[in-house]
């Protein structure tokens, strides 16, 4: 007898079943709901309220091992599988619409207009126009907020009975959507946005996709999305964003632009419309600007595109708001959002101010302020201060009831600012605009009080300051067309120029510290005689000699 040595010889196939065969436990725990047990929990309400038919009892008790159907401990950890479950067809809910939104309903091709509360189905469309966007809500509790001009198409909504686990899948054919989708909550959850170009497939982030027959972008702000085609598929992580060109491979991820500073915009915004600026964004080929009155960002009440660091907030009513900015790169990919927190306080509009304008000279002490009435001004607010802080003022009325104003006492010679604001019939008031200045000159000297010293030739007046110097002027005619002399004196007197005789007028300003020149004093009027004639001196001398001869 003749024995071969045993030589164990494994086969390939028979291995890989094997190894399927130990991964399976896993794979099929891959595809169970888990749920954990609450108080009042048990195995026969638990099966009525997740289970598609009470068959999946006993087999439900059995693949849990569940000694006591009755008493399970809160905590524990049950499964679930997918096919046991309840699963059926869902609806979206129009949550909020802003503008022209229609909604096309697949049963009947009826277009009506969305309204809050409305449902959509499968099959369904939903359009924006211009100036239009609508939030749809969905089963497990995830929001699309639709943009202005676009058009998106319901694909499929089910979901797994109470488990929380949604399957939603959406066409967006044109436009753009801001996405909030919630955690996964089970192996069931799915949400997903086909374009004519690719496929996001998402759960639990916060991203944006836009679209449109040649290409598709997607920008992530949390999570990841992975975005695929026939050709390949892209792993988009938060910051990043894609480009997918139609029969195109999505292109390798790129970081997203920062968001903008806006530290130093005001807190309270008092023009309507209001132009926004703020520093550019290196990259930044455009910017994005969209309004809402709260965080959410539920409805949009603008949605603007600027091609410089500077966007026009729309004319809006009176409130509060929220700024969201965000940087446009040369691809087109929109960069991360910065917000700001803002109140639009423009009513009543400022009233116009018509006298004293700004930098007004005014010699009167006691000015007339004259503004404008606008439109819902009730009262009005005026202050009136030496200082453009408006620290303690001279003049605060709080509830004054005309358009002018004079004050009850001179004003003494100095720099003065004035604001004016409107009040509507709540005593709210609005922006006081524009602060105007003006001026009460320091008076120009009394000339009438002058004094000439016809020996030194020298003009003397009183004097109206310390620290002031005075300007000179002489002329032949009373309006100063021809100004003879113009001299500047840190005294209050000036020795006259020869002057031939005949008839001159004398002026003279008085020039503040600050360089400021006041009005001239009225014209004095003088003569400088002829000097006496030398042969008429003779002729009474030469009759005195003849008389003495």
């Amino acid at each position: 007898m003749i024995c071969l040595p045993f030589r164990f010889r494994p086969n390939r196939q028979l291995f890989l079943l094997f190894l399927l065969f130990l991964l399976l436990p896993a794979t099929a725990l891959c595809r169970d709901w888990i749920y954990t047990v609450q108080p009042g929990d048990n195995a026969w309400n638990l099966g009525e309220k997740f289970l598609k038919t009470m068959q999946y009892q006993q087999q439900f008790i059995t693949l849990n091992n569940i000694s006591d159907p009755l008493h399970i401990a809160p905590g524990t950890r049950l499964r679930f599988p997918l096919a046991w479950l309840k699963y059926g067809a869902t609806m979206a809910t129009v949550l909020y619409v802003h503008g022209d939104v229609v909604v096309v309903q697949a049963k009947t091709g009826v277009r009506a207009t969305a309204t809050p509360g409305m449902f959509l189905w499968a099959k369904d469309e939903i359009h924006t126009g211009v100036g239009g966007n609508v939030t749809l809500q969905f089963a497990d509790g995830s929001k699309v907020l639709l943009q202005q001009d676009s058009t998106l198409a319901i694909e499929s909504l089910m979901k797994y009975g109470r488990t929380g686990m949604a399957d939603s899948r959406l066409h967006l054919k044109k436009g753009k959507t801001d996405n909030k989708i919630k955690p996964k909550t089970g192996p069931g959850s799915r949400f997903e946005i086909r374009t004519p170009s690719a496929l996001a497939a998402v759960r639990g982030t916060r991203y944006r996709v836009a679209a449109d027959r040649d290409h598709m972008q997607a920008e992530v702000s949390r999570g990841e999305v992975t975005v695929k085609n026939s050709r390949a598929q892209q792993r988009v992580p938060a910051s990043y964003g894609t480009l997918v060109k139609k029969a195109q491979k999505p292109l390798k991820p790129v970081p997203l632009l920062p968001p903008p500073d806006l530290s130093a915009l005001p807190k309270v915004l008092e023009e309507a419309p209001f132009m926004l600026r703020f520093p550019a964004i290196k990259g930044a080929v455009a910017y994005r600007l969209q309004i809402a009155t709260d965080m959410n960002f539920n409805v949009l009440l603008a949605d603007n595109i600027a091609d410089k660091p500077r966007v026009l907030v729309p004319e809006l009513a009176d409130g509060e708001y929220v700024l969201r900015l965000r940087g446009i790169d040369n691809q087109g990919l929109e960069g991360l959002n910065a917000l700001h927190r803002c109140t639009l306080n423009a009513r009543p509009l400022p009233p116009i101010r018509i006298e004293p304008r700004e930098g007004a000279v005014i010699t009167d002490p006691r000015p007339v302020f004259h503004w404008s009435a606008p439109k819902l001004a009730r009262s009005y607010l005026f202050e009136l201060a030496d200082n453009d802080r408006f620290e303690h003022p001279l003049i605060n009325r709080r509830k004054y009831l005309k358009t002018t104003l004079t004050p009850d006492s001179d004003l003494e010679p100095g720099i003065y600012y004035w604001r004016v604001a409107g009040r509507d019939a709540s005593g709210a008031p609005g922006p006081p605009g524009m602060t105007m200045q003006f001026r009460v000159p320091v008076p120009a000297p009394d000339m009438e009080q002058s004094v000439f010293d016809d020996k030194e030739m020298v003009f003397r007046w009183q004097a109206v300051g310390p620290e002031q110097h005075y300007r000179v002027q002489f002329s032949t005619d009373e309006s100063f067309a021809d100004v003879m002399t113009d001299n500047r004196t840190d005294r209050a007197e000036f020795k006259m120029p020869s002057l031939g005789p005949g008839d001159y007028y004398i002026r003279v300003a008085t020039i503040e510290p600050d360089g400021f020149q006041g009005p001239f004093s009225t014209p004095q009027h003088f003569t400088v005689p002829s000097p006496p004639n030398p042969w008429a001196l003779l002729v009474p001398l030469g009759f005195g000699l003849i008389i003495v001869l």
